[in-house]
């Protein structure tokens, strides 16, 4: 699966009364982010209940993991995303291990 573009989570820990000082950030960190090579494309989701462990969880893709991986060790990435320091954040890089489709009959692939 070599072709196979790379997905980016972050899962981010965000008190209620700090939801647009994130924000402010996550906006800053993504603004270099997406002039970098191989980025595609990033969602920012928001959790819905009253008091998520994960307040927003951040849905990246990239054409591969090293591009990623490359603008996330770049020091000008430190200085963009500093001010998310504060929150807490679990990242990671994925590979699609299986697809489930309404038209699939239950078939993974």
């Amino acid at each position: 699966m070599a072709d196979e573009q790379t997905t980016v989570i972050v899962a981010y820990e965000v008190n209620a009364e700090d939801v647009d000082r994130f924000l402010d950030a996550w906006h800053q960190a993504q603004d270099y982010l997406q002039k970098q090579n191989g980025f595609i494309r990033s969602r920012l989701y928001q959790a819905e209940s009253a008091n998520p462990r994960f307040r927003f969880i951040n849905i990246g893709r990239w054409e591969d993991a090293d591009s990623f991986r490359n603008a996330t060790q770049d020091p000008e990435f430190q200085k963009a995303s500093g001010r998310l320091a504060p929150y807490p954040v679990y990242a990671s890089v994925y590979q699609v291990h299986e697809t489930i489709s309404a038209d699939s009959g239950g078939q993974g692939g």
